[in-house]
């Protein structure tokens, strides 16, 4: 030994005796010669010094687990697979096996094992480096504590580095855990935090990792396999490295039988025994392992934790939580299984909203009465393989959806009317093609049709809404003056998140009339949430995949900042923003839309006999996009199918050429999944209309406008306590010009108090083949002059002028008309002194007598026949 290296043994004695004593600080001062390199800029004793007062040997970093609502596991959050479990549950070989191989006088000394420490620092003394440990487990505590508690690199090195000072600083602070804790308390800290090898993190996530078994039931040779990791988990790991695990686990073997710990033939029999890995490896971190469909749901529920209840990420990842979902695994598989197989029940090509189909069909469900997600259902899997065409990681069913959702909006304007007291029997004309009045003001020309030519032109609100007429709530938006209120109904019922006021605005300012035929996406999950409050009665949910959220005492866990648990079970509810009334009277309306018995419903596909359904579907402009929201008391789905990538239109039942509607392929997977979901929920009934809100506020309108100039019609409608506004747009009238020549709602209808009435001024030209009214030109307004009663009518003049139509050659004269109108004058009869026999029946229509009318009725047959506009003629 040169004498350099004796000067340091022999300082090292001191050294070693001043920290057996406990003055580690003092010793440091005394000995700034075993800083580690480095740290020439400073002591040893600032090093030793340099220490957390607040340090403790809690495990810093651990798993959360996500659950479904049936317990099932859903996904894990972690940087470090670790769960810790109490020193009980460790069964007894784990903390044999590593007090043997790590720390045999783990039970004599305080902290630092001063003979070990000795040995070292003579040995590295002489080497002059830092290659002995002697770290006892209080110390390697301390270390990996400090080293996972570090957030920053420094940090981590500082945690890390082969020097004296760190040490020092371990032995210091291992001193005081040995004061604070019990032997017992420090071996559970040591193996529940430990690094283990291929990511686990203490003994029992090694345990599952490895063998698949909790740590109580380790055979003795799986213990010492487990211990041996300590030093070098990946030199000694057994997936990749058997042998040098195989050797390692014998000398922890051996290690416990020179100790005492295991008899000579537990060791023999121990070291025979051939190592076989039996284990589950780490819990999935990857949204893309949810089991039952569930990826979709996975990740939302990671938007859902980090953006709206706003957990920080670290603490998901670290801290150790238990998050209950509310996902229903049965239903999630039952909505994806509906929305795959719709084409196969159809018996169409089973591509169609297949899993690699270029369509995407989404079906998210909700609790009624707490807002709950219970499935996102997608025709994708969650993953994020570019060359998969089934995979995909945009979550369609939360994100707003490229093309619209089309009639469904129509239930705001209903929502909006009834609140306003119309009543459910609130009648419009609304003859198709219907120009936009609202638009109109703003030199919009914006006309609809309806989906076919089977719609009335005047209809009640209740049946225009189930059959899902455009012409009639295109007419309501002008009955209710503007876009706002629409617009304001839509957001408060949830169509667009808490906060999310950029549509709703544009709407109201730009008075969008088009929003109540949805040509614009929005987001499938937020549809069911504003159809959800019209089901749950008025009161809005918003929607949450949450029940609870625990930290590892099994308690709420607690936000630090506001003291407050992160998350508080039914805050996602408001009640009334809806009156309950007209939320019932909705219901009721709506559940003709599916039920049995209703002509010219559209959502009949979805009925499933022996509950009670409401519904209502949408198509999207040139049938792009197409929906379905269907719902009883307990349950509902919107089920909203569009094409990301194109502008086709979406398939038909009866084939992929055929143009799509909301009550084929969406109200068909509605069905398909409630199938299998409503028998596990039961049927209930919805609650009756609330009479007051279908009858409405409503009085019969005596005001006529018509004939009357614009102030007039203004005070007359005002005296009746509502108000009138101009069309804009002037019609073809015999009425003088700048006269009112409609009214809509007309004379005699039901109206709400305070109702605004538009009317619609003449142009002052008449239609052609009108008359003319008194003082009308007929040159300049286009009406024909009436002729004198009698007279022949002009050509293409209306008989309702009062002249006669011609009447076929050679046809005789009826009493009172004209010759010059064709007809043959009767001859005079010649004198007789004997009667005339009876004359034959005649074949005329317009002859006299008892005959039935030609045609349709319409003769002109005197006598007491059926004729003038009465008779019963034929060619029916």
């Amino acid at each position: 030994m040169s004498s350099s290296a004796l000067g340091k043994v022999t300082s090292l004695v001191k050294l070693v005796a001043a920290i057996a004593a406990g003055g580690l600080v003092l010793a440091a001062m005394l000995f700034p010669a075993f800083g580690g390199a480095g740290q020439a800029a400073k002591s040893t004793a600032d090093i030793v010094n340099k220490v957390d007062p607040e340090f403790t040997a809690e495990a810093p970093q651990l798993v959360t687990t996500v659950l479904a609502a049936d317990g099932s596991p859903l996904v894990n959050y972690y940087n470090y697979y670790r769960l810790p479990i109490p020193l009980d549950q460790m069964g007894e070989w784990m903390p044999k096996a590593i007090v043997a191989v790590e720390d045999k006088r783990f039970y004599e000394h305080k902290g630092v094992d001063t003979q070990g420490m000795f040995r070292a620092a003579v040995q590295n003394a002489v080497t002059g480096g830092v290659s002995q440990g002697a770290s006892t487990i209080t110390q390697q505590l301390v270390k990996n504590t400090l080293l996972y508690q570090a957030e920053s690199q420094a940090e981590r090195d500082a945690a890390t580095e082969q020097s004296l000072g760190r040490k020092l600083r371990e032995a210091k602070i291992a001193l005081q855990l040995e004061k604070d804790f019990s032997k017992e308390q420090i071996l559970e800290k040591y193996l529940n935090l430990m690094n283990m090898g291929n990511g686990a993190y203490g003994v029992r996530a090694a345990s599952l990792t490895y063998f698949g078994v909790e740590p109580v039931n380790l055979t003795i040779d799986q213990a010492a396999l487990l211990a041996g990791l300590v030093q070098n988990p990946t030199k000694f790991n057994p997936t990749h490295s058997p042998d040098a695990a195989k050797e390692r686990r014998d000398i922890v073997l051996k290690l416990m039988a020179d100790q005492g710990q295991i008899s000579e033939e537990q060791y023999q029999q121990a070291v025979a025994t051939p190592i076989t890995l039996s284990g589950t490896g780490k819990p999935s971190r990857s949204c893309a392992d949810a089991p039952n469909y569930g990826g979709f749901f996975c990740d939302y529920v990671w938007q859902y934790l980090t953006q709206n209840l706003q957990i920080p990420e670290a603490t998901l990842k670290n801290g150790g939580l238990t998050i209950q979902t509310t996902l229903m695994p049965s239903y999630q598989v039952a909505a994806t299984d509906a929305i795959v197989g719709a084409s196969s029940s159809f018996k169409q090509n089973a591509s169609i909203f297949g899993f690699g189909d270029n369509r995407i069909a989404t079906m998210p469900m909700l609790d009624v009465d707490s807002g709950n997600v219970l499935a996102l259902g997608v025709n994708k899997r969650y993953g994020n393989d570019p060359n998969d065409p089934a995979q995909t990681n945009n979550n369609f069913a939360v994100l707003p959806a490229s093309d619209g959702n089309g009639s469904t909006n129509k239930l705001f304007p209903a929502t909006v009317a009834l609140s306003q007291g119309t009543g459910w029997k609130f009648e419009l004309t609304a003859k198709a093609p219907y120009t936009s009045q609202i638009m109109k003001r703003q030199g919009v020309n914006y006309a609809v049709s309806n989906a076919s030519n089977g719609y009335p032109d005047r209809m009640p609100l209740d049946t225009a809404l189930y059959m899902s007429s455009n012409t009639y709530f295109v007419a309501l938006e002008d009955y209710i003056g503007e876009m706002k209120p629409i617009a304001d109904m839509a957001y408060n019922m949830g169509l667009w998140a808490p906060g999310d006021t950029g549509a709703r605005d544009t709407i109201a300012a730009e008075d969008r009339a088009a929003f109540t035929l949805g040509p614009d996406g929005v987001s499938p999950l937020r549809l069911a949430t504003a159809y959800n409050t019209i089901a749950n009665r008025g009161t809005k949910c918003e929607p949450t995949p949450v029940q609870s959220v625990t930290g590892p005492d099994g308690q709420p866990a607690i936000n630090p900042a506001t003291n407050q648990p992160w998350f508080t079970p039914g805050s996602n509810c408001t009640a009334n923003v809806v009156s309950q009334g007209v939320a019932d009277t909705l219901n009721q309306i709506l559940l003709k839309d599916v039920m049995p018995g209703n002509s010219g419903q559209t959502g009949a596909r979805a009925y499933i006999n022996g509950y009670q359904i409401a519904g209502k579907t949408g198509t999207a402009q040139d049938n792009r996009s197409y929906t379905f929201v269907g719902w009883t008391p307990d349950i509902l789905a919107a089920v909203y199918a569009f094409s990301p990538t194109s502008n086709d239109t979406m398939p038909a039942p009866g084939g992929a050429s055929g143009e799509g509607f909301g009550g084929g392929y969406p109200a068909q997977m509605w069905k398909l999944a409630m199938q299998n979901i409503l028998p596990q929920i039961g049927s209930s009934p919805f609650p009756p209309a609330n009479q007051q809100v279908a009858a409405g506020n409503t009085s019969v309108l005596s005001v006529d406008c018509v004939g009357q100039s614009p102030s007039n019609c203004q005070a007359l409608l005002e005296q009746a306590g509502h108000s009138g506004q101009d069309s804009g747009t002037p019609v073809d009238s015999t009425l003088p010009a700048g006269t009112v020549a409609v009214q809509n709602p007309p004379a005699g209808s039901s109206v709400s108090p305070g109702s605004t009435i538009t009317y619609s001024l003449s142009s002052g030209k008449a239609p052609a083949g009108q008359p003319c009214q008194p003082g009308q030109d007929p040159a300049s307004t286009g009406c024909i002059a009436q002729n004198a009663a009698g007279s022949v009518c002009a050509t293409g003049q209306d008989p309702a002028t009062g002249c006669l139509p011609p009447a076929p050659a050679g046809q005789p004269c009826v009493s009172g008309q004209d010759p010059a109108t064709g007809c043959v004058a009767a001859a005079s009869p010649s004198p007789s002194p004997s009667p005339s026999p009876a004359p034959a029946p005649s074949s005329d229509p317009n002859a006299g007598g008892d005959g039935n009318g030609g045609g349709n009725g319409n003769g002109v047959g005197s006598g007491n026949g059926n004729g003038n506009g009465n008779g019963n003629g034929g060619n029916d």
